[in-house]
């Protein structure tokens, strides 16, 4: 019998390396997800001609497939390096999975079910997808999360008798067996469970020395621009008693690698879909103000400190910015980090509080690790984080 709705309990998802020919295993599906969505969408080119008002041919081109996954940061690898294990990833850094394509796959099963076990009665399996947008979230009143969206041109429902992949001029049909089971219960395995705000790590190590930027160099504690008000010049949350110098709200990593199409004669399919460098990655970080942003900037530039052609220092410098958190997650925007812009909102008549938010910004500078990461090189990476993760 058909299914009469598909709601959370009966969908699982997973990703696994393009070009694996095999059936979703353990270990391809995702935990902690918490929505996905697809969206098809077909090219179509419109041709006319004189001498009549009808169209001549509706032309159509290859469809964009688009999908978007959202999950908690649980202990669990990310949707990020989960879609870039392939071997074809080099390094932890942005470059290094830029050029990484996998293979998504949805499975539904029967709205009776306590659980994703057994056979599914439906399957769609997108392949060649890239990364296309990365964004993390860190807020005061809810869990951590990550948003992923994956891009490509290939979608195919298993389910159907007639469809399926070609391996070497044969039909297969690949299939992606539960992975949940009605008779244990799927945790969070991650220090701290689903990670919230009383799992943001300022403490740092004394003695980890300063970067660049004379900023906290250890690759495990959160360190900030000192333009946030009540973060120190070492980029440090100090904590005071039982009050922090800063009272951050909420941040978020936001980065879309704005990928762009090769297509070369004899083929319909685009060559690749390439990361267009410079790619902006951007960091907002909201704070319950109690004395104002503190953000000064004249004309002249609040650093500079003289009229000489090297005396011109303006009103910013660049800052570092790392994130970590007690279930793995560790986020690097380089050393070069600056202020856009800052927003002073609230405090209106009606009694709310008033909110700073600062905007920074960088390109290039984007290198994800997490202790779970499920590349071959993934721990390795994380044992040698220091080196990927600090900038001295």
């Amino acid at each position: 019998m058909a299914n009469t709705r598909i709601y959370y309990a009966i969908q699982q998802v997973g990703i696994k390396p393009d070009g694996d020919s095999g059936a979703f295993a353990s270990g391809d599906e995702l935990h902690g997800v918490q929505q996905v969505g697809m969206t098809t969408n077909f090219n179509l080119q419109q041709l006319f001609e004189l001498g009549q008002i009808n169209i001549y041919e509706n032309l159509e081109d290859i469809p964009d497939v688009e999908v978007t996954l959202s999950k908690k940061l649980d202990g669990y690898p990310l949707i990020y390096h989960q879609a870039t294990k392939h071997t074809t990833t080099t390094t932890p850094h942005l470059a290094g999975r830029s050029t990484t394509k996998c293979i998504f796959g949805l499975a539904i099963f029967a709205d009776t079910d306590l659980a994703a076990e057994g056979t599914p009665s439906s399957i769609v399996e997108c392949s060649g997808m890239y990364v296309s947008s990365v964004s993390y979230t860190f807020p005061i009143d809810d869990t951590f999360s990550e948003d992923c969206t994956l891009v490509g041109n290939d979608k195919v429902w298993l389910n159907a008798a007639t469809y399926g992949e070609t391996l070497n001029g044969d039909l297969v049909t690949p299939s992606f067996p539960g992975q949940f089971s009605s008779s244990s219960i799927d945790e969070p395995i991650g220090q701290g469970g689903a990670n919230r705000r009383e799992n943001l790590l300022f403490d740092f190590i004394v003695g980890s020395g300063l970067d660049t930027n004379n900023q906290i160099a250890d690759p495990d504690a959160t360190t900030l621009p000192p333009e946030v008000f009540g973060i120190t010049n070492s980029g440090s949350n100090e904590l005071t008693g039982d009050e922090y110098g800063a009272h951050v709200n909420s941040i978020t990593v936001n980065v879309d690698f704005g990928r762009e199409t090769i297509n070369e004669q004899g083929r319909k399919g685009p060559y690749t879909r390439y990361v267009a460098f410079p790619t902006e990655v951007t960091c907002e970080i909201e704070v319950t103000s109690s004395s104002g942003d503190m953000i000064s900037a004249t004309e002249d530039g609040i650093y500079t400190t003289g009229t000489g052609c090297g005396d011109d220092l303006g009103n910013l410098k660049n800052r570092t910015i790392r994130i970590a958190t007690c279930e793995g997650t560790r986020i690097y925007l380089g050393t070069k980090n600056k202020l856009q812009s800052v927003n002073y909102t609230g405090g209106e008549a009606g009694g709310g509080n008033v909110m700073v938010t600062y905007s920074f910004s960088t390109f290039n500078d984007f290198t994800v690790l997490h202790s779970g990461d499920p590349h071959a090189s993934g721990s390795a990476w994380w044992a040698n984080r220091g080196a990927y993760l600090v900038n001295t």
